[in-house]
């Protein structure tokens, strides 16, 4: 669809509606300049991505990473060709790799050009920044951030006039819209509540997806924001008080975990963003975390493509897979959560050969 309204010239932002950051436009872009089978273009594109990603996890996760991640294909599905989230999901993990080897600003600038791909790799901008911090790196901190805000600040600004909302457009829609029917806030709502759900089974709501309306869903949304928000104040506080690559590792799968698990929206492709956590995870010894993740992205695929009409019929099994992992997505936060805040106890932070417990 975007290509088409691309293709008569007209700009987004400014002529239509585009819910995704402008940067966004080059993957999604480039496989139909290539010509002939858009999808298969887009294969293509997506394992270029995926491989950068499995070199980035061996770079974090030693070789033992670098395998595991060959098993992402297999728990996540079509999803990893279909979808453009490889690309932003590369750009946090090799931001990741450049920080720990010592690229402050290269790093935080990658996180910018990734905030404008598809937003969520900004959450680690702060997490980065208090890693350094308490490295001692207290003016590469301040030097990567406002590295990494004029990259956002030059990227939005062609579009932030633009008529029919502008950028503005792109953030209302995300916060008008209803909570998502695969989030754990919808989990909530369809444990406590009688939604109905938005859209249909042929055609989506306005907000290209199907979602649930319940008086359930503002409290359920409400409180998993306030516990997202707890989650991202502990990950940064956490990050400051240990100076190796765990110390910025684990707050910053932390700060990902809490927006996925925590988020009013849960679509299947941001199974990929969990994926490379995973597999490094696996690669440092962090087995539990690893599999827990592996676990929950692998599940997706018990309703997603395959059976997600019978959850928006409200299937009770569907409804229950939904929710199984959803559980385990909040129990790997919840316990790499509470590996943070012990490193918050009074002492000398406790690094053990580069490993802390998550």
């Amino acid at each position: 669809v975007f290509n088409g309204l691309l293709d008569k010239g007209l700009v987004p932002y400014r002529d239509f509606g585009f819910e995704y950051p402008p940067l966004s436009l080059v993957p999604i872009r480039l496989p139909h300049l290539v010509g002939g089978a858009y999808a298969t273009w887009l294969g293509v594109e997506m394992l270029l991505g995926a491989l950068v990603l499995q070199a980035c996890a061996r770079a974090l996760g030693g070789r033992r990473a670098a395998w595991a991640f060959v098993l992402a294909p297999l728990l996540i599905g079509a999803q990893i060709r279909t979808h453009f989230d490889v690309v932003p999901a590369a750009m946090v993990v090799g931001a990741l790799v450049l920080l720990v080897r010592d690229r402050p600003v290269w790093g935080m600038v990658l996180l910018g050009v990734g905030g404008l791909t598809k937003l969520f790799p900004l959450l680690l901008v702060p997490i980065a920044a208090a890693w350094l911090v308490g490295r001692g790196q207290r003016r590469a901190a301040v030097r990567g951030a406002a590295a990494c805000a004029a990259v956002v600040l030059i990227g939005l600004a062609p579009f932030a006039l633009h008529g029919t909302g502008g950028l503005r457009g792109m953030i209302t829609f995300h916060l008008d819209r209803p909570v998502q029917i695969e989030s754990t806030p919808a989990t909530v709502v369809f444990a406590l509540g009688d939604p109905v759900i938005t859209g249909t089974n042929l055609t989506p709501d306005r907000y290209k997806s199907n979602g649930v309306d319940d008086p359930v869903a503002k409290p359920a949304e409400a409180v998993c924001v306030l516990a997202m928000l707890a989650v991202l104040c502990l990950a940064v506080a956490a990050a400051t008080r240990r100076p190796d690559a765990d110390g910025l590792l684990v707050p910053a799968l932390a700060g990902v975990l809490a927006f996925v698990a925590l988020g009013k929206v849960l679509s299947p492709q941001y199974m990929i963003w969990l994926a490379p956590f995973a597999a490094i995870a696996w690669g440092r010894g962090h087995r539990g975390t690893a599999v827990g993740l592996a676990a929950a992205v692998a599940l997706t695929q018990a309703w997603f493509p395959g059976r997600y009409f019978d959850l928006i019929n409200r299937d009770g099994s569907a409804v229950v897979e939904v929710a199984a992992r959803n559980l385990i997505l909040l129990a790997v936060l919840a316990s790499t959560a509470a590996g943070l805040a012990r490193w918050l106890r009074p002492g000398p932070a406790r690094v053990r050969s580069g490993r802390a417990r998550p």
